[in-house]
């Protein structure tokens, strides 16, 4: 089987192969997904560390589903974007039936994903022994508030994260990404605009009903006026043939 572990800490993530004779001494269907293990089931070499196990799939292929109480593969109904059903496929509310892998291990799981929540004596190389800084910093505005706890008031722009780039034979230069959803005071002015522009359309649109409106009580009544005159004259016209 292979372990796939993740230290968030220090950013780093590193594959190890957990041979069949390890496996066999640990019964795995005691275990699911979201559990905290101890390293030390895996082998050696992870003793005294404490592992939280995020995810995997089996030997086809087939990814494992927290909730899914099972140690085998089942098969549910699922939405569209939901594990196993890509969104870009089907459309809008459909749902389609899935082969899915279970939560709880077993002797079946090819690939298991875990993260690491507590170190031991010894370090385990390539995880805890090295850290690998995010090579870019947050990008949305709300997320760099985020990082640097700001408040509504303070200006993002100033706590952009910056990464210089270096070339041979150029000055070197310092590169930082364009703020997403940035909140602008010309941002502000156009969407008071709109506003603007949709309260005086609303009041025009209204304008003109009333005036159409007007206009077309004024025909009915002028229409009306017609009629009781034409019959009067015809009224008329008979009381004089009568006479």
């Amino acid at each position: 089987m292979k372990l796939n572990i993740a230290y968030p800490r220090n950013g780093t993530v590193k594959q190890f192969e957990v041979s069949d004779d390890v496996l066999r001494r640990v019964h795995l269907n005691d275990y699911r997904l979201g559990n905290e293990v101890d390293g030390a089931i895996f082998g050696d070499e992870f003793k005294g560390y404490t592992f939280r196990l995020k995810g995997g799939s089996d030997k086809d292929g087939f990814p494992m589903i927290q909730g899914v109480l099972a140690a085998s593969r089942v098969s549910l109904l699922i939405k569209r974007g939901a594990k196993g059903f890509n969104a870009f496929r089907g459309s809008e509310g459909e749902r389609r039936r899935k082969a899915l892998r279970g939560c709880i291990l077993g002797a079946d799981i090819a690939v298991l994903n875990v993260t690491v929540t507590k170190t031991g004596e010894n370090p385990i190389e390539g995880i805890t022994d090295v850290s690998l800084p995010r090579r870019l910093g947050p990008k949305r505005a709300n997320n760099i508030r985020k990082l640097f706890n700001l408040s509504r008031e303070d200006d993002v722009r100033k706590f952009v994260v910056r990464r210089k780039v270096t070339k041979a034979g150029k000055k070197d230069r310092f590169k930082a990404p364009k703020i997403q959803r940035l909140v602008t005071p010309a941002i502000r002015a156009r969407r008071a605009q709109k506003v603007k522009a949709a309260i005086a359309k609303v009041r025009a649109s209204a304008a003109e009903r009333r005036e159409y409106l007007s206009l077309v009580a004024t025909r009915r009544q002028a229409a009306r006026q017609r009629k009781n005159a034409l019959l009067h004259r015809q009224k008329v016209g008979t009381e004089k043939a009568d006479l």
